[in-house]
Order: structure tokens, then sequence, then C-alpha cells
């Protein structure tokens, strides 16, 4: 009855309310008539015509105008959010391999499709992301060759381990190195999410490197091949397009990875991450 109170004061008719509400006239007034009693109060300057509100009902027609508001104001954000017209969807990424060959692309083309949908990129290291997936700290991730029990997964660009070496360095003339070829010389080994992958293709020839350094950053890791401190493995995607005094060469045999997009299998999920994920699906890896 606090919205047939709005509608009073704004009409000054019982009338006129019962018919805004789709209720009978003598609903609205025993309704009304139950408010007074619960309150003590009288909400209604009865005799006066038009009808009016007293102070007390006047401050019980705003509150409900106010309601009003807020309810069209949120049935307004489902129908934005129903068109795609706004949302947020939280995607996981591993570092560097996303960040120069895979989220450039991907963002600009779905920016452009659904300029009113935020991506927000939230960067875990590589051992940490399918833990913050699993947990629904993202909404979806990028992810390099995960656990797929629970996953649902769609491929976005296959990469594949390189072996780097200086400029000068004698390897540098060969078309590819094998994995006794780099354990010759100290061996900076990353600690990114590749770095299973190095160890098991060392493992996989029978050969153990001679580790000099263990680094994180893929800019520090061509810092020190450059200077001729160690030869290394990372992910091809990984780098940048050109590695200034740095050769990059394939292995062999080869050791390919795959970079896909997850999210958690029959999850419960936002229209906006929803959105993503299908738009993911339409423009192919």
């Amino acid at each position: 009855m606090v919205r047939a109170l709005r509608i009073i004061g704004e009409t000054g008719s019982v009338s006129e309310a019962a018919r805004a509400l789709g209720i009978s006239q003598p609903a609205v007034s025993k309704g009304i008539a139950q408010l007074e009693k619960r309150f003590g109060l009288d909400l209604l300057i009865r005799g006066a015509r038009p009808l009016g509100l007293t102070e007390e009902g006047q401050a019980l027609a705003v509150f409900a105008r106010q309601a009003d508001l807020l309810q069209d104001k949120a049935l307004r954000h489902l129908q934005d959010v129903r068109r795609d017209k706004i949302g947020t969807v939280r995607l996981g990424s591993f570092g560097s391999s996303a960040s120069f060959h895979i989220l450039p692309r991907l963002l600009g083309a779905f920016g452009r499709k659904f300029p009113c949908i935020d991506v927000e990129i939230l960067e875990f290291p590589d051992a940490d992301l399918e833990t913050v997936l699993r947990s629904g700290g993202v909404d979806a991730a990028i992810l390099a060759d995960p656990h797929k029990e629970d996953l649902d997964i769609f491929p976005l660009v296959s990469d594949e381990l390189v072996a780097l070496v200086q400029d000068d360095h004698p390897l540098a003339v060969r078309s590819t190195v094998r994995a006794e070829d780099l354990c010759r010389d100290p061996f900076i080994l990353t600690k990114g999410g590749s770095a299973p992958l190095v160890e098991k293709w060392f493992a996989a020839a029978g050969q153990t490197p001679k580790v000099a350094h263990t680094i994180l950053q893929v800019n520090s890791i061509l810092a020190l091949v450059n200077a001729g401190l160690g030869v290394s493995i990372i992910a091809k995607l990984a780098l940048p397009s050109e590695p200034a005094g740095v050769k990059v060469l394939p292995l062999t045999p080869t050791a390919p990875r795959s970079i896909i997009l997850a999210r958690i299998d029959k999850a419960s999920r936002s229209r906006a991450a929803q959105t993503f994920w299908q738009f993911c699906e339409s423009t192919g890896p």
C-alpha cells in the first residue's frame, strides 16, 4: 500500500491509485487503513478534495518513489546485460606468451564487437592460474597444457619450445639444436610455466643441463643470453618479435605445447562471461 500512497499524493484520488495498481478501490482503502492502525498514525488527510497526504504519508510516498526508481534502474541494468550492453569478464592470463601474441588480437576484436563489456586481465604465475580458475577467481583463463578433467576447453594457438643462444655462439649457424648441444654451456632455466616441459625434454634425451641461473622474466633471460652468460630454452610465443643479439633455434625433437582458453565445465557464469566465450568459439583459434 506504500505505492498507493505515492499515487494518491500525485493524483489526489484513491480510485486512480486502485486503477494504477490493478486492484479494487476498497482494497486500497482497506490497505491504507491497516497501515494507519499498525503504526498508529494518520496517513491521509480525509475530507480534503483532492485527497491529500499527512506529513507521515508524504514521507512514505517519498520512500515508495525511491523504491520504484531503484527497481526501474535494476530492470534497465538487467536489460542492458541481456543485450550485451554492460558487464565485466575476469580473464586470467599466465604472462608473456599471452601478452605478446594472444591478448592484443583477441581483446581488440572482442572490444570492437562488444564495446560496453569490460575484460579485466588478471595475471598469475603459471603454476597458480589453474588453481585460481578452479576456485572461481576468474571466469576463464588462458592456460598451457592444463589438466582437463573438469575444464571446458577451447584451443587458441599452438606453441613450441625454442633454444636461445648468443648471435655469435657456435650453435647460431645451426638449423636445429639437440639436448646434448645445449649441455656444454651454462644453462639459464626459465621459472615460467614451460619449465616442466623443458626439464621433460632434456630427460627424454637422457641429458641434464648445467643450470647456472633460474630466471622468471623473459627479458632477463634474453639479456643474459645476449651477454654470453649461457643458453636457454623458452616458449616461442613468450618471445618479443625480434630479440636483439639472440639467435632463436628450433629443437630436435620438437617440444610442442597447446595454449587454450579454459573455464570450469557446467559452472554458473555471468552473461558477459558467456558472451566472451561464445565470441572466442565463433572467431576460431
